[in-house]
């Protein structure tokens, strides 16, 4: 594969990657565990593509500073980087949104107080200790 074969690689599966990022997003408000297991079998397929593709690629600065076409296509994928990254951590955080409310519907379901969900002096949450009692002040 040539250099410009391989950052049009790149820029192709990069685009295909955000939109299984997003249908991804999609699956998990939905909760909808089949179509977030195609996501993760597409995410992993699309993730072997883009590291073949970058290993036939220069990703020397000097190489996405050159001039034209070169330049051109490593602005978007540089943008299109990007704009995964933050589709992931939107991901990311509709994931602990999830956890977090399983979590409160397990204590409530058990019988147990709900965990508090802050961070005490020792930099744990819910009273991370073995004792649910307060310490001793000394």
């Amino acid at each position: 594969m040539t250099e410009a074969e391989a950052r049009q690689t790149l820029i192709s599966a990069l685009t295909d990657f955000e939109r299984v990022l997003s249908d991804e997003y999609s699956a998990l408000l939905r909760k909808d565990a089949e179509l977030l297991e195609r996501s993760v079998a597409e995410k992993e397929r699309l993730t072997t593509l883009i590291n073949d593709a970058s290993r036939d690629c220069d990703l020397s600065s000097e190489a996405r500073a050159a001039s034209g076409d070169a330049q051109s296509q490593w602005r978007q994928i540089e943008t299109l980087l990007q704009r995964c990254e933050l589709a992931n951590r939107k991901n990311g955080a509709a994931v602990k949104s999830s956890k977090n409310l399983v979590s409160s519907l397990l204590d409530v379901l058990s019988g147990r107080p709900p965990r508090e969900r802050l961070y005490d002096a020792r930099g744990l949450t819910g009273g991370g200790g073995s004792s649910s009692r307060p310490r001793e002040r000394v």
